[in-house]
């Protein structure tokens, strides 16, 4: 059998592959003497059917059979003799067969590409503390102020600082562009409106519709509606105003607390333990910039399609080439930081123990994730791989100099 490594890409092989004649013969009269004695065809007893007869019925698909071992052989003698790891099935491209029975063909299949490990124990990270703790309290008061105003019903056109309780859908080009909204409060005047749409419902009073267009620019910072025009349609149930409750003990009851000290004290205790995590959130972020910038190789392509759909997921983005050409860096950093990460556990030896995987699958119980879908997460490569990186970053983490 002689082999050909094409010159291409790091994490592709391309093999162009001869076999011999007498290979590919022998193991055709190979497949033909193993189905010899239990073929059937009509007018001859089982194992008595003379060959020619034999391989007029069915010498295709012997062939056949005998081409797919010959792959599969192929395949194996290739990746042991040249210590390889296969990351995606092997492709059968462009094989022929010759009258003389020399076979060619190219196998094709996407593996790790080599690269140095770059030196990752005891990184150098700077600890950020999060400011403005007082300011970050008292929105968290103000929040669970509003959380339990009152509204009553204006008989008057909309100003800006009312309330509209209003039902409201999405089209692009006269079509739903998203499920339709019920019963959602909109405060005019609110930076968390559009401009156009605080614009659009000044004066509006109850039974009113009212419609706006707006087009998004291509820099639009929501990757969903960059690039698109879509038109906003109100129906318009109540105008209403928001009164909102005293600071004060009852305040504190209404939320199930003793009194108001006992409120500030939970918040600020949630407020620490928010920290934290933010805290060690950003050492991560630290930890995944520099993996990816100092290691440098292009991922297969098998990682960044199976990262392009998770990205495309957590955004909840359709997929579509504008999606494609904007996720791109985000797609190959993530799948590089994954292959690295792997990297890394296989040579600490990292690996998840049963009380681990007992820990991650408690959360999805704790979601109220039925107990089959639970089964099955415990033996998915999918699941399990989660686990690791992130014991991986965890690792890494507690390694590292932190200052």
């Amino acid at each position: 059998m002689e082999i050909k490594f094409k010159e291409t890409k790091s994490w592709l092989k391309e093999i162009e592959i001869t076999v011999e004649p007498e290979r590919v013969t022998k193991k055709i009269e190979e497949i033909t003497s193993s189905y010899a004695d239990k073929a059937k065809i009509p007018g001859f007893r089982t194992g008595k059917i003379p060959k020619p007869v034999l391989l007029r019925r069915y010498g295709s698909t012997f062939e056949s059979l005998a081409l797919d071992e010959i792959f599969d052989e192929a395949y194996k003698d290739i990746i042991k003799e040249n210590k390889l790891h296969p990351i995606t099935q092997a492709k059968v491209t462009d094989y022929t067969l010759a009258d003389d029975k020399t076979l060619k063909f190219e196998l094709s299949f996407e593996i790790i590409p080599e690269f140095e490990l770059k030196n990752y124990v005891g990184l150098k990270l700077k600890k950020q503390e999060p400011t403005e703790f007082d300011e970050e309290f008292e929105r968290r008061v103000k929040a669970l102020q509003e959380r339990c105003s009152t509204f009553t019903t204006l008989n008057r056109p909309a100003e800006n600082g009312d309330f509209l309780l209003t039902d409201y859908e999405i089209l692009e080009n006269d079509k739903p562009a998203a499920k339709k909204q019920n019963g959602t409060m909109i405060q005019i005047g609110s930076d968390k409106n559009n401009p156009e749409i605080n614009q659009a419902l000044l004066g509006v009073k109850a039974g009113d519709e009212k419609s706006v267009s707006i087009t998004f620019p291509k820099e639009y910072e929501d990757p969903e509606f960059a690039n698109r025009t879509l038109q906003y349609k109100f129906y318009i149930r109540d105008v209403k105003e928001r009164h909102l409750p005293d600071i004060d003990d009852n305040l504190a009851s209404d939320l199930g607390f003793k009194n108001l000290d006992e409120l500030r004290t939970q918040i600020n205790e949630d407020m620490i333990t928010d920290r934290v995590k933010v805290v060690e959130e950003d050492l991560k972020h630290q930890i995944y910039h520099y993996l990816v910038t100092e290691h440098n190789f292009e991922p297969p392509n098998v990682y960044i399609e199976s990262t392009y759909k998770d990205v495309l997921n957590e955004y909840g983005l359709k997929d579509s080439e504008e999606s494609k050409q904007k996720l791109l860096k985000v797609v190959v950093e993530r799948a590089k930081f994954e292959i690295v990460l792997n990297r890394i556990g296989e040579k600490e030896n990292i690996m998840p123990k049963p009380e681990d995987i007992e820990k991650e699958l408690e959360r999805f119980r704790t979601a109220g994730i039925k107990h089959d879908q639970i089964e099955m997460l415990r033996t998915s490569p999918g699941f399990i791989a989660r686990i690791v990186k992130n014991m991986v970053v965890d690792w890494l983490l507690n390694k590292a100099e932190i200052t």
